[in-house]
């Protein structure tokens, strides 16, 4: 018997085995792509399929989504297709938030901030037990910051210079280069397939020309900065000591990238938000949370499904 853990994003879901190294990845579900309980148990079922070894059977199934259900009976639903799709005899659903905060903060304490296509900030006070959720409220309504965000903001800036109401930017031939001439871009990239991913992967080229020095690229980054600062001191306010531990994770926040860059300098500026290092990742988290079982602070974060 065999306990898995998934990290379920928007760009990619990965699977991985927890003690066990590899990682199974494909393609990721967002809202905007449709029926995401059937492409959660599709995806869910093919990264299993590639990770399962003879005759392994799946005892708990931990499932830490950026596209988390928000009422009980499509949560019920999906935990019941993906048991039937995987034979998982436990399978527990919860936020891509709670497994980032088990992967980076093993403690239980503090705040979490992923930035990736969209954000995940949780925050944590393992002696009160308190916790709150900032933003990840998806590309329509919120996930300032994020891939997505800083991605739409750089084709905007493109199609603003395109029609004169923005001043020049690099950007313009980097959206050219990546998605064709920008008269009918509108049009062309509103009817791609998965759209919210191709607008999130711009995030990075927009930190290129941002490092290039293209004063546009570097504005967006400023004010994404500032959005994540902002979403970490929100969440932090639910916790009462000091200082408070934050744990940065995502490819867009690397370090080294301009954006980690900026948002360090801001929270160097917070003496009461002390960054430190992820000690793990989403993905380790769910697998953390699958092999340990219930763990302190996640309780009422956690939704399960356990076979009879």
């Amino acid at each position: 018997m065999v306990d898995a853990g998934v990290d379920g994003g928007q760009s990619q879901v990965r699977l991985a085995i927890a003690g066990r190294p590899e990682v199974h990845a494909v393609d990721g579900v967002a809202h905007s792509d449709g029926d995401t309980v059937a492409l959660l148990v599709d995806r869910i079922a093919e990264a299993w399929a590639a990770a399962r070894q003879d005759d392994d059977e799946l005892g708990r199934l931990v499932l830490g989504l950026t596209t988390m259900p928000a009422d009980d009976g499509t949560a019920e639903r999906l935990a019941d297709r993906i048991a039937g799709a995987t034979g998982a005899r436990e399978v527990w659903l919860t936020g891509d938030a709670v497994t980032a905060h088990a992967g980076a903060l093993p403690a239980g304490d503090g705040v979490v901030m992923v930035v990736g296509t969209g954000i995940a900030c949780l925050a944590i006070d393992a002696r009160t037990g308190a916790t709150r959720r900032v933003d990840g409220d998806g590309f329509l309504l919120g996930d300032a910051g994020a891939s997505f965000w800083i991605g739409s903001r750089g084709i905007e800036a493109a199609l603003r210079a395109f029609d004169g109401r923005g001043g020049a930017t690099a950007l313009s031939g980097a959206v050219e280069e990546r998605f064709g001439s920008l008269d009918l871009l509108p049009g062309r990239l509103h009817a791609q397939e998965r759209a919210v991913n191709a607008i999130a992967q711009f995030a990075a080229v927009v930190q290129d020309q941002a490092r290039a020095g293209d004063a546009v690229a570097g504005a967006i980054l400023a004010d994404a900065a500032d959005e994540v600062v902002t979403s970490i001191r929100a969440a932090a306010g639910v916790i009462e000591h000091s200082p408070v531990p934050v744990a940065l994770a995502g490819r867009a926040v690397a370090a080294g990238t301009p954006l980690r860059d900026l948002i360090d300098e801001r929270l160097a500026l917070e003496p009461r938000l002390i960054p430190v290092a992820a000690a793990g990742s989403p993905l380790d988290g769910a697998c953390a949370i699958a092999r340990d079982g219930d763990r302190p602070g996640y309780e009422t974060l956690i939704r399960t499904r356990r076979s009879a």
